[in-house]
């Protein structure tokens, strides 16, 4: 009987152990620690809301439209907010980008571009490009959404000199990044270092 009973408790903590598994696995959720040492679910995948003007609105199906171009269907919020913090859906160079080098049709110089879709276009092509140096998993995954929206400001190579450096975005790191440029540029400014906590403030 107690063999039986034994069999069966390990059956059951068998049964348990996958379903956890194909939970972790399902909609990109994975375990992480909170407070007290105690494990929940967290969904990186969950996408939130934007609080944006209705310019920044009005260009919403073409963020989405290539948003699913470049396979980032859920940052469609999150790419309203930084358009909000760009240009608030104003003139043409709405994602401010023109200096990106996906700027094939315009002089790669600061608000050359003269076309709002191809700003939307060129500037969610880089965007990608951010989130997946950044190993971002997920609109949830604000730690590395961070450092994503950080190196859309200030170029690849923050995200990579701050994985170097510190695993990570951090407020110092981005502090550190700008005056290393501006000293090596011989620039009074470069780039805004808060650029981060500047585009969350319209994400929720």
């Amino acid at each position: 009987m107690n063999r039986q009973k034994k069999l069966a408790r390990s059956r059951r903590d068998i049964i348990i152990i996958v379903d956890c598994t194909l939970l972790a696995l399902i909609g990109g959720y994975v375990w992480t620690r909170g407070f007290g040492g105690h494990m929940w679910f967290q969904n990186f995948g969950t996408s939130g809301s934007a609080s944006v003007n209705e310019k920044v609105l009005a260009y919403e199906p073409l963020i989405e439209k290539y948003a699913n171009e470049y396979h980032i269907s859920d940052y469609v919020s999150v790419i309203e907010a930084i358009m909000q913090q760009e240009s608030s859906g104003e003139g043409t160079d709405v994602m401010q980008c023109s200096e990106c080098y996906y700027n094939t049709e315009y002089a790669q110089s600061p608000g050359s571009i003269e076309d709002p879709e191809y700003s939307i276009k060129t500037g969610i092509h880089y965007f990608a490009d951010c989130l997946e140096l950044a190993g971002c998993r997920g609109p949830g995954d604000l730690s590395r959404l961070k450092l994503a929206l950080q190196g859309y400001n200030y170029g690849h190579n923050y995200i990579n000199w701050a994985i170097e450096h510190d695993g990570g975005y951090t407020k110092q790191n981005a502090q550190d990044f700008s005056d290393m440029m501006k000293e090596s540029l011989g620039w009074d400014i470069y780039g805004d270092t808060s650029y981060p906590e500047h585009v969350l403030r319209y994400y929720h």
